[in-house]
């Protein structure tokens, strides 16, 4: 089969052509970069904390963003912003000029959700952001004052399989009503009432926590300008 009728073609002949165009593209290129003030990079090369963020409902973009401020002020821009997709997911992301910050910016963005969002002062322990340790904890008592008689053993492996449903599509982290819970084996009417007691549900559930420090996100930066 006979692709190209004449195979001889001149690009010596055009090669000049060739370089004029690649430097007026290249300088377009660093003409557009400077007049938007240069660069942007994103968390992976100049280091910062990214968290993404489901909420139950649209996310308040403006709130997110005044809360998280208000909480890591002096600490650069704080960018959040939405995905394309309907999973009314958020991705808060944070500047981060000090390794001695990645913790303490983490737990600023946290503290800032439940302060806004949340029910911060009811002493009950938030479930949707709840760790397996933390859950155990406050179950292993309460259900023993409810007359719910379980061991250790039968407590880790009741929140285990909590947890696990709580991951899972269509739930994705997100829990927006103890009575979904009925759906877990070994959940019965009087463990959903002590989850209820003991528990409640904020309107979001942290899904993913990226942290690069300043000096790694760097040292990429280098490697990608010289790439």
């Amino acid at each position: 089969m006979e692709l190209f009728k004449n195979p001889n073609y001149d690009f010596l002949g055009w090669k000049w052509r060739f370089i004029i165009a690649s430097l007026v593209l290249s300088v377009a290129g660093l003409t557009s970069i400077a007049l938007k003030g240069g660069l942007r990079y994103g968390i992976d090369f100049k280091g910062g904390t990214l968290m993404t963020v489901k909420f139950a409902g649209k996310p308040p973009v403006d709130a997110i963003r005044a809360a998280v401020s208000k909480r890591i002020s002096g600490s650069g821009e704080v960018t959040v912003q939405t995905f394309e997709s309907s999973s009314n997911e958020v991705a808060i992301g944070t500047e981060l000029a000090d390794d001695r910050q990645l913790d303490q910016n983490l737990r600023a963005i946290l503290q800032a959700l439940e302060t806004t969002f949340g029910q911060p002062n009811n002493g009950k322990l938030e479930l949707n952001n709840a760790g397996h340790d933390a859950l155990v904890a406050r179950l292993r008592d309460a259900l023993a004052r409810n007359n719910v008689a379980m061991s250790d053993a039968q407590v880790q492996k009741l929140v285990t399989d909590i947890l696990d449903f709580r991951k899972n599509p269509p739930r994705s982290g997100l829990i927006t009503s103890f009575d979904q819970l009925s759906a877990v084996p070994g959940v019965t009417p009087a463990v959903v009432n002590t989850l209820k007691q003991e528990c409640y549900l904020a309107p979001f559930a942290i899904r993913e926590r990226v942290v690069v420090g300043p000096k790694v996100g760097a040292d990429l930066r280098q490697r990608a300008v010289w790439a």
